[in-house]
């Protein structure tokens, strides 16, 4: 049977209802719409489509000079920093390994002073989606026909490569070695390292690190204890947590809660945390919570 989501704040305004804060955590997606925050230089392990909210927002890629776009495209692992005048931001992150970046490439408008048609089809499709749209099974298919009006062509990974990522998108808290993967896929080590790079687009060390990062979003919009959640994350400590969170996504743990604070989410059971019964420290509240719109 499909979960549909219902709509939510029936009595909100229309105009209300674009505004809400809301978040969509599938293996593959991420869709977000909800604070900005001040977020130093980032580096997210997915490619990035940032779409501005009322005004314009300023990016700056990979040491260049800052931007004024409404629409932007940042391959995977490429550090940049935005800001913007509106506290709100729309974004999806797409992760590499599940589409080219040669597919978003040609929506960036970075250099496009006006909405373009792309920018015009996304603001519209997240107002629907935030207004009240159903969503059946908000998985990769279904998601890229709302935001991008068809499905990302999917990526062909050679198959010791694709074992690997598949092994650390289920295992995020895994503490595990290239030296152990390259063992794993029958690779020598130098061999093992340049494939996953020239197949994914960063080192094994850096994408280990994305996905345990973005492990930890769907806990972070609820009450959490981030020392607990570092530690069933896979991280030594809370330090190593923080500086990693903060290199990620550009801004500390805590300002990171307390901008999730009544954001809507909608994430599968099968993702939101399904390591942590592992990991031994999941309440079963936090483990068992159901694919439901709200928080």
């Amino acid at each position: 049977m499909q979960a549909h989501f219902a709509p939510m704040l029936h009595q909100e305004h229309a105009h209300d209802q674009t505004r809400r804060r809301s978040m969509i955590v599938t293996p593959d997606r991420i869709v977000y719409s909800g604070l900005l925050g001040t977020p130093s230089a980032r580096q997210h392990g997915a490619h990035t489509v940032y779409i501005a909210h009322e005004t314009p927002f300023e990016i700056a890629v990979d040491c260049a000079a800052p931007t004024r776009a409404w629409l932007a495209v940042v391959p995977a692992n490429v550090v940049h920093r935005i800001t913007s005048s509106d506290r709100l931001m729309r974004d999806i992150l797409i992760e590499p390994e599940s589409a080219s970046f040669a597919d978003l490439a040609a929506w960036d408008a970075r250099m496009v002073p006006s909405r373009t048609a792309e920018y015009l089809n996304l603001q519209r499709a997240f107002d629907e989606w935030l207004a009240g749209r159903e969503l059946a099974d908000a998985n990769v298919s279904e998601l890229d026909r709302i935001f991008f009006g068809r499905q990302l062509a999917p990526r062909s990974l050679d198959p010791r490569i694709q074992r690997v990522v598949a092994r650390i998108g289920a295992n995020p808290h895994e503490q595990i070695s290239a030296t152990e993967f390259a063992h794993l896929t029958s690779l020598s080590f130098s061999r093992f390292v340049h494939l996953f790079k020239e197949e994914i687009g960063m080192t094994v060390r850096a994408f280990c690190a994305w996905k345990r990062a973005r492990s930890v979003l769907p806990s972070m919009t609820g009450p959490c204890n981030l020392t607990q959640l570092a530690l069933e994350a896979g991280y030594p400590d809370s330090t190593h947590f923080s500086h990693s969170i903060r290199r990620i996504f550009g801004l500390r743990p805590r300002d990171i809660l307390a901008g999730c604070r009544r954001l809507s989410l909608l994430c599968p059971d099968s993702y939101r945390m399904a390591w942590m019964p592992v990991a031994g420290g999941a309440t079963p509240s936090r483990r068992m919570r159901p694919f439901t719109a709200g928080v």
